[in-house]
């Protein structure tokens, strides 16, 4: 028998990249192809109208470039506190956008080359040779984890402590909520509880953190709504467009010490090596603030209640645009639209 050969001229593996590395080549891809797709208008087109066929690409890519841009807002270095295997995460994202633009490339290619030049060379040779690559250090971006690379899991990566998103946060963040249900005691609703209690019937039960003293309420209606993750239960403030279910607040809330603790210190991020003492008052951070980078500062970004973390939410992120990510991984809805019709959101933005 002989003996088995290895080739010796397989291509070598693919250079380790970042995140944002990443997001920043396939922004000048997507502009070359832009600029090439305009030259060949220019060339064979103009001054002819351009067919819908030709015309609908640049709008296409500039749907992708924006995905790009709201991605590369974002902190590739606060990510992973928040978000399990936050790279190969977002590498996810950044394939389905390279996809499409080679998509797009073969497309533009097809009608130029049997409409208007049968014989024109491949005029996107290099763009898509360089999107092949690009994919290929992509896919390796979960296993190398150049953002988290002892790869710890979130509540893993910090101590949980006051200004911090709790341990429990993030565990029902990442699919693994350990969080115990109780109901709640006749003696511990508000009015407001029992007028409901009165209209539609149910109960009310309590989810408690098992990492800290946090506790939220949700009220249920029936075995199928009988837990935090699959309530119908929303949440609205008046004058506030937005609406949110009680999930949402156990994804946001920070750490609370136990009972008693009335006192703590801490750094105040707005004075420089200052120990100042604060009140452990603050139940609720912003993620998406966090997200794009942003600490979590006091009354600005870290809240008291619900109704403030929702008034923050309309007033900063109801207009700018979130990436696509975030929305699909908080369950964010744009006016009751989801990427997906049957699934359930967890915020609503009206």
């Amino acid at each position: 028998m002989s003996a088995l050969v290895l080739p010796n001229d397989l291509p070598p593996p693919p250079e380790p990249i970042t995140v944002e590395q990443a997001i920043r080549d396939l922004l000048s891809l997507v502009s070359r192809i832009r600029q090439r797709l305009h030259a060949l208008i220019n060339y064979y087109i103009y001054p002819d109208l351009t067919p819908t066929a030709v015309s609908e690409y640049d709008p296409r890519l500039h749907i992708l470039q924006d995905r790009l841009q709201a991605l590369s807002r974002l902190s590739y270095q606060k990510l992973p506190y928040i978000i399990g295997k936050s790279d190969d995460i977002t590498g996810y994202y950044l394939n389905q956008v390279a996809e499409q633009m080679q998509n797009s490339v073969r497309g533009i290619e097809r009608i130029f080359t049997s409409h208007y030049n049968p014989d024109l060379e491949d005029p996107f040779r290099a763009i898509w040779e360089g999107l092949t690559y690009k994919k290929s250090q992509i896919a390796e971006l979960g296993r190398r984890s150049p953002s988290n690379p002892r790869r710890l899991r979130a509540e893993d990566m910090r101590p949980n402590e006051l200004g911090n998103f709790c341990n429990g946060a993030l565990q029902i963040s990442n699919g693994v909520d350990r969080g115990r249900i109780s109901f709640v005691e006749t003696r511990e609703l508000t009015e407001d509880n029992r007028r409901k209690l009165r209209v539609s019937g149910g109960a009310f039960l309590a989810w408690q953190c098992p990492e800290c003293s946090y506790r939220v309420r949700y009220h249920v209606t029936s075995s199928n709504t009988s837990n935090i993750h699959h309530t119908d239960e929303i949440r609205r403030h008046n004058g506030l467009a937005i609406q949110y279910r009680s999930k949402f607040l156990a994804r946001s809330h920070l750490y609370l010490p136990p009972p008693g603790t009335t006192t703590t210190r801490v750094i105040d991020r707005r004075r420089r090596n200052s120990n100042v003492l604060i009140p452990p008052r603050f139940k609720y951070g912003c993620i998406f603030c966090f997200a794009f980078g942003y600490d979590l500062l006091h009354d600005r970004r870290a809240f008291t209640t619900p109704q403030a973390l929702a008034e923050h939410i309309v007033l900063c992120h109801r207009r700018s645009t979130l990436p696509t990510m975030l929305l699909h991984l908080y369950a964010v809805a744009i006016d009751d639209k989801m990427d997906e019709p049957h699934k359930k959101w967890e915020v609503n933005i009206l």
